[in-house]
This record gives structure tokens, C-alpha cells and sequence, in this order.
């Protein structure tokens, strides 16, 4: 082969590769232009998201400088951009909410990103830019990139929603002052019933005293005079005997007691109603839960009474606890309003059971009331206390009874609770305060009373 020929091959061959080069290059730049584009789409779409998104969305590194700020953030906070800034200055520092915003790393990693830790949604107290606090409910995820942590915060204004739950609580409870009046009414007008017919029995056994005592006043006076007696002690005799004053020494004493009885049972109903109906504070007091117990009892009375009994087993010695003492009051009467509601369905024959306890555990006061209804699914156990679930018919439960519960216990005074129904039936619910603790000495061990 000749050095021409030879040449000319080499140079075919490399027409060839620059061929196939120039092609690789076109399909790659065609690909990467098409990569660029849907980049850009994906970023555009993200940026509309973040942009139309209803909730803030507010990312911040782990020195807490807030590094995005979207739309949403803007209106609902109602300032411009926060970027650079604190995501302190969002909330209400009265608070120690940093547990919240900077929640501990033992947390459930996600499972679309393993360098993310996704975190349970909590309410915080928020802080608008004019001052005014709000209600919100963030969820915080944690993301780890090259050793930098971010943070990034989903916040919802919940300030529609609390004032719908308040309009709907307030709603209940005047359907329930309406029922307790009824129940009240009741027990109140049992023993004014017998009561009056006591005092009616006495007015007119007193006529008859009268009549006879008016007798021996004449019989009296004649004695002084010296006047013949006999006809005015045979009138004596009859009236007497028509009084019946054997029959009124036996009865007086049994209409005063079932009087007296009646009017310290009124009495005592309306000290009850008192206690339990305070005005509503905000600042904590002080409180004897087993006190509170027995007047939510007491209130109830009329509606025990219908379904079946309560037996109590309170001990006298569980310290004090700081309480809102209105909500606590309606905490129990939500509590004991849905285990008679359970008893009545499952014991329409009126046998049914409510068993209260209360105890001391450590430096908390557990309180427990069981009942033998007919028990809670284990498939429903854990949605019982979110905001309107109810098992109910229509009309007949607005799903904030049980909600209110957790609502006052957990976030309101620290405390917990929740549900035990083993198959079998029945439901214990469990509550724990945290309490002052103190001595009570003196008492006996426990006051145990079946109503």
C-alpha cells in the first residue's frame, strides 16, 4: 500500500470520528439543553408552589436566621420579608418555644430523604408584626446537607379555626347548661316536693295542737274556779283522740329530719353549682380535685340516676393541683357526660357502672374513670380527641367534647391522658396533673361512696 493511500484512509478515519464526535456533542448539548428546561420548569412550578401555597413556609439555619420567607409567611406574620432575621422574632418570647422551632434530633428520619427528620405538628403561640398573637400550628423538618443543618418550618394560622372550636364549645355548653338545668330542676324539685308536704303536714297538726291546747287552757281555768270539769274532759278525750297525738309523736320527728334532710340536699346541689359554675379566669388557682369531682357528681345527679350509679374512691390525701379551674370543672363534666352516655346505651336497664379514682403517682395526680359501656375500637382509639371525631349520630355529638379534654389537660396544664377499652368493653380514661405537692395528715386513708 502506498504512503497516498494510506493517508487517505487516516483521514477518513478521522472525518469519521469527528462525525461521531460532533453527533455525541449534539446529543448531549440536545440533553442538556432538555435537562436545563426541565429544570427550570421544576424550579418554576416550586416557586409558584411556594408562592400559592396557603401556609407559610420559612426555612432558617441552626443559628435560628431565617434564609427563605414565602408569600403566605408575609401575609399571615403581616410583614415584608423576614429574611435575615430571628424566627425568635416570630413568636411569642414570653414562651420558651425553642423546643419547638429546634426539636431534638431522635426523631423519625423520612424515608424519601435520610438526611431529613420530620416532626410531629405542634401549636405555638405566634406573633404577628403589629404585636398581636395568634394561634398557629407548625411542623418542623430537619434536612442535613454537607454537614449544614436547615430547618424549615410549615406554619398554619389557626385563628379561624379556634374561634370556630370556641363557637362550638360555647354552643355545647349552653346545650349542656340546658340539660343540667333540667337534671338540676329535677333534683332540686324532689325534695322541695317532700319538703312541702312536711311543712303542710305540720301546719295542720299544728291547728289540731291548737284546738286541743285551747281545751286544757279552759280545762285550766275552771280548775282555778273551782267549775265542774267532767263534760270539758270527755270534750278533751275526743279531741284528743281525733288529733291522734301518738300517731304525731312518731311522725314529727321523721317530717323534720326528711325536711331538714331535703333542705341541706338542695343546699347542697346549689354549693355544687356554684363551685362548678365560677367565672371563667385565666390565671391558675389552686384546686382539691376530689372536691371538684364530687360536685361535678352532684350536678349530675338527676342523669346518674337514670343509667345506673357511680362509686367513688377518692383518696384525701392527693396534694392540691393548679388548675384553670372553669375548664378543669368542664373537663369532668365532658368526661362523666359520654361514660353515662355509654352506660345508657350498653345498660338500658339502668345496671350500669361508673368507678372514679383518684391516687397519687410521684409528683402527679392520676385520676381514672371507668365504665362498663359497650368500649372504644381499637381502629379509633387514637382519633378520639382530635377536634370534631365523634361516634355519634348526627346531631348528637359535635366531636369537641373529648377534644376539649386533651386540649385543657395537655396543652394547657401539662399534663396527660388517654384511653384504655380492652376488647372485652368498657373504657378507663386516664389523667395525670402535675400537682403541688403537700402533706394532708389527719384523714382517713380513702372516702369511698357509691351514688
Amino acid at each position: 500500500m502506498c504512503e497516498l493511500e494510506l493517508l487517505q484512509r487516516m483521514l477518513e478515519r478521522e472525518r469519521l470520528a469527528r462525525k461521531t464526535a460532533e453527533m455525541l456533542l449534539e446529543n448531549k448539548s440536545r440533553d442538556l439543553y432538555e435537562s436545563n428546561e426541565r429544570l427550570k420548569k421544576v424550579g418554576e412550578q416550586n416557586r409558584m408552589i411556594l408562592e400559592t401555597v396557603a401556609d407559610a413556609i420559612v426555612t432558617f439555619d441552626a443559628e435560628g436566621v431565617i434564609l427563605s420567607f414565602n408569600p403566605a409567611a408575609r401575609r399571615i406574620f403581616r410583614c415584608e420579608c423576614r429574611i435575615g432575621h430571628k424566627i425568635t422574632d416570630l413568636v411569642d418570647r414570653r414562651k420558651d418555644q425553642t423546643k419547638v422551632l429546634f426539636p431534638s434530633q431522635s426523631s423519625q428520619r423520612s424515608k424519601a430523604d435520610p438526611n431529613c427528620l420530620q416532626f410531629e405538628p405542634h401549636e405555638i403561640d405566634a406573633l404577628r408584626s403589629d404585636g398581636t398573637l395568634f394561634c398557629a400550628e407548625v411542623t418542623i423538618t430537619v434536612c442535613e446537607d454537607a454537614g449544614k443543618i436547615t430547618y424549615t418550618a410549615l406554619i398554619r394560622d389557626q385563628s379561624n379555626r379556634k374561634k370556630l372550636e370556641l363557637r362550638l364549645r360555647q354552643a355545647q355548653k349552653m346545650e349542656s347548661v340546658g340539660q343540667l338545668a333540667a337534671g338540676i330542676a329535677h333534683e332540686i324539685n324532689t325534695p322541695i316536693q317532700f319538703v312541702g308536704d312536711n311543712i303542710r303536714f305540720l301546719q295542720g297538726a299544728f291547728d289540731d295542737f291548737n284546738g286541743l291546747i285551747e281545751l286544757f287552757d279552759e280545762l285550766t281555768a275552771r280548775l282555778v274556779d273551782g267549775n265542774a270539769t267532767g263534760e270539758l274532759l270527755k270534750r278533751i278525750d275526743q279531741q284528743r283522740q281525733q288529733v291522734d297525738i301518738d300517731f304525731l309523736r312518731e311522725e314529727f320527728p321523721d317530717a323534720i329530719g326528711q325536711s331538714l334532710g331535703g333542705i341541706e340536699r338542695i343546699a347542697k346541689i346549689v354549693r355544687a353549682l356554684k363551685e362548678f359554675s365560677q367565672p371563667h379566669s385565666e390565671s391558675k388557682t389552686t384546686i382539691d380535685l376530689n372536691r371538684a369531682i364530687e360536685n361535678t357528681l352532684a350536678i349530675l345527679a338527676n342523669q346518674i340516676s337514670q343509667v345506673g350509679q357511680v362509686s367513688t374512691r377518692l383518696d384525701p390525701k392527693i396534694p392540691f393541683v393548679p388548675c384553670l379551674a372553669a375548664q378543669m370543672n368542664q373537663v369532668w363534666l365532658n368526661l362523666l357526660s359520654n361514660a353515662l352516655d355509654a352506660i345508657g346505651e350498653n345498660h338500658p336497664d339502668g345496671d350500669g357502672l361508673i368507678q372514679i379514682q383518684t391516687l397519687s403517682v410521684g409528683d402527679e395526680v392520676e385520676i381514672r374513670i371507668q365504665d362498663n359501656g359497650p368500649g372504644i375500637p381499637a381502629s379509633i382509639q387514637d382519633r378520639i380527641f382530635e377536634p370534631f371525631f365523634t361516634t355519634k349520630e348526627v346531631g348528637k355529638g359535635s366531636g369537641q367534647g373529648l377534644s376539649f379534654v386533651y386540649d385543657v389537660v395537655v396543652q394547657k396544664h401539662d399534663g396527660s391522658v388517654h384511653v384504655q377499652s380492652p376488647v372485652e368493653g368498657g373504657a378507663t380514661v386516664v389523667i395525670r396533673l402535675p400537682a403541688i405537692i403537700a402533706s394532708f395528715q389527719g384523714r382517713p386513708d380513702h372516702v369511698d361512696a357509691v351514688r
